[in-house]
């Protein structure tokens, strides 16, 4: 039996994070959980260890997703794409520090993660 694929998404949008947790699950990976803040993605990161992370660039909370991948990324080697609503090269040249595998401006659909999750764990 092939391994599942375990995706975390931290995403502050419950309802997008749903419906991006049912789609996933639809077509074959698996979804650990949806979080919306910054400190829960580290916490669950660092205890579930999932194979990628699908991260919005704002979330709620003290710490925004390119400071929290920053904080799993010395930890982890998760790959992470981060998706955000804003098309600011200041946030742009921020997350790319991370060295994300994809940057995805919203509205993101699953046609858009599906290629960059096949070519990841092919």
């Amino acid at each position: 039996m092939e391994k599942k694929i375990k995706i975390l998404i931290a995403e502050d949008e419950v309802i997008v994070a749903q419906w991006m947790k049912g789609e996933l699950e639809d077509i074959g990976y698996e979804v650990l959980e949806y979080v919306t803040t910054g400190e829960k993605v580290i916490e669950s990161a660092l205890e579930n260890k999932p194979d990628i992370i699908l991260l919005d660039v704002n979330l709620i909370g003290m710490i925004d997703g390119i400071d929290a991948a920053e904080k799993i990324t010395d930890t982890l080697n998760t790959p992470i794409i981060f998706m955000t609503g804003y098309n600011e090269s200041s946030i742009f040249k921020r997350a790319q520090k991370i060295n994300p595998v994809a940057y995805l401006e919203k509205p993101v659909e699953i046609y858009d993660i599906k290629p960059i999750l096949d070519e990841l764990f092919k």
